[in-house]
């Protein structure tokens, strides 16, 4: 699924262990973990870079990176969506990539950006008291996959058989519907 190494780095925002080993295996020197408060990861055996999602272009130039990769991060970011992904997506350098997941946790997309909201209220709304935002499974494409001009995206289903999808542990529904478990892999066009 991710392309060779090309030298430039690949941002691992809010590293998890097991993505961890398979992307330093795979991109060497060029793996840079990143998150909002490094402290987190003690255990990643490199510097995780300190960076604010809710402003990427103040921490990556235009073109500076081959990729980005996380897993169930945007829904933390307390900034405009659309501004958060168009500047990452920024950041890409052609035929670079973004990779990602989301939780569904509703029908219809939603956020609310008033951090003083009592943790009971967005736990109620988004499934988890640090979320501002949940995705919807009946308007992903429209909210979600639209902000993707000039990528291409990789189709699950029609890349993976369903035995390499089992080998890789990712249910079979999360390649033909938006689950949580749904990988987003998008290539940037030349």
């Amino acid at each position: 699924m991710a392309p060779p190494p090309n030298g430039l780095p690949v941002v691992h925002c809010a590293p998890e262990h097991a993505i961890t080993a398979l992307l330093m295996q795979k991109y060497g020197d060029d793996y840079q973990p990143a998150d909002y408060d490094p402290s987190f990861y003690p255990w990643v055996e490199r510097p995780v870079r300190q960076i604010d999602l809710t402003r990427p272009l103040d921490y990556f130039e235009k073109e500076s990176v081959q990729g980005f990769v996380h897993s169930h991060v945007l829904e933390h970011v307390p900034s405009d969506l659309h501004r958060t992904i168009k500047d990452m997506n920024a950041a890409i350098a052609p035929g670079g990539f973004h990779t990602f997941c989301v939780p569904f946790y509703s029908n219809y997309y939603r956020e609310d950006m008033d951090l003083s909201m009592p943790h009971a209220e967005r736990e109620r709304l988004f499934g988890q008291h640090d979320h501002v935002r949940s995705f919807g499974t009946l308007d992903a494409k429209e909210r979600l996959l639209t902000l993707f001009e000039g990528f291409d995206r990789m189709d699950m289903a029609g890349t993976y058989t369903p035995d390499k999808l089992a080998a890789y542990a990712i249910p079979p529904n999360a390649a033909t519907s938006m689950t949580a478990h749904t990988i987003f892999h998008f290539v940037k066009r030349h």
